[in-house]
């Protein structure tokens, strides 16, 4: 087995907050109802692509780091899950006190409904409470939950996927690759998106994450050509974005040059989860409570709360419950390089 990189080497850290960050900017004008925002907030669903290319790269490290089922889902359980629920919870307070105040007399029993589905990451049979968000433009809390379910339905296949692809080479990457695809291509096209979004239509890009990191010593080293490509690969995807085959190997060029083939910069704090979870709600109840500005100042208040409450999380909830999943985990082997982050 070849030796997973370590922290230093790589800059997929910094890559995952410029991409939360990107979906932040997307939303912030998507969640306004502007259905095609101008430059440079027109990249939320692509670096949506692109975190789903990175979880396939990092959680196939993991995995590759130690094969044991128990300790690789108790790691990613404490991983994804605490924050996740965190929010869950946080928002459902804050739309049930919205809701309360309004006098409503099914606020109990619609939050409890509300937590026990979004609990489960079945995000899609309730997306607010009491209607709250109703009026809003896009009538849901929070636009970044529904991806955590694909990328949970991602941990299970993944030691299937790796188990075949150490077996049987590329042809198992290539297989699953054409069939996501068509998978998603085919729900496209009779207009059925969200069906398209969901798993097998998104292993495409998570089996391209686990072809960089399986074949990883085999990709040229640091050139200048690299350098030169990432802004072709930028201007294709921009233009073309869910054209079939070429855009989500687009993606994973753009993933690898940056986070594998560009100079590494290290950063030790990763706030990229907290960033990718609470900015939806922020802008949502920011325009619910009539504190929304469309305006330079306004989009700056905005990211400083957005990033004030990922500083928080990582350091409240993130933190602690990575810990607890190491020492629940605790007399593996081999222990993983990096920890994966997601979304």
């Amino acid at each position: 087995m070849i030796v997973a990189p370590s922290r230093a080497h790589n800059n997929f850290t910094i890559l995952r907050l410029a991409l939360a960050w990107a979906v932040f900017m997307g939303h912030y004008k998507l969640l306004q109802g502007v259905w095609f925002p101008p430059f440079p907030f027109v990249y939320a669903d692509f670096s949506v692509d692109c975190f789903f290319v990175v979880s396939g790269y990092l959680i196939a490290m993991s995995w590759d780091a130690d094969g044991d089922l128990r300790r690789f889902y108790i790691r990613r359980f404490f991983r994804l899950y605490p924050l996740y629920l965190t929010v869950v919870l946080m928002q459902a307070a804050g739309m049930a006190t919205l809701v309360a105040a309004r006098g409503d007399p099914n606020v109990l029993a619609e939050t409890l409904r509300y937590i026990a589905v979004n609990a489960v990451f079945m995000n899609f049979l309730q997306y607010d409470i009491g209607h709250i968000v109703s009026t809003l433009p896009n009538p849901g809390i929070n636009p970044s939950l529904w991806t955590l379910k694909v990328e949970v339905g991602f941990y299970l296949f993944l030691p299937l996927i790796w188990t075949a692809v150490k077996r049987w080479g590329w042809p198992v990457i290539a297989m699953i690759f054409v069939a996501s695809a068509a998978w998603s291509i085919y729900f496209h096209a009779i207009g059925d998106r969200s069906l398209a979004q969901q798993l097998p239509g998104q292993l495409q890009f998570f089996v391209l994450g686990v072809a960089l990191y399986r074949w990883r010593a085999k990709l040229p080293a640091h050139s200048w050509a690299w350098i030169a490509a990432l802004p072709v690969l930028l201007v294709y995807a921009t233009l073309a974005m869910r054209s079939p085959i070429l855009y989500p190997l687009a993606i994973a060029g753009i993933v690898c040059i940056i986070a594998l083939r560009t100079r590494a910069l290290e950063l030790k704090l990763d706030i990229s989860y907290g960033v990718y979870l609470v900015h939806g709600p922020v802008i949502q109840f920011s325009m619910l409570l009539g504190l929304f500005h469309d305006s330079v100042p306004g989009f700056l208040m905005l990211g400083a709360c957005v990033i004030s409450l990922a500083l928080l999380a990582e350091r409240a909830v993130e933190r602690p419950f990575i810990a607890v999943g190491k020492r629940l985990s605790r007399g593996t082997k081999r222990q993983p390089v990096l920890s994966p982050a997601n979304g």
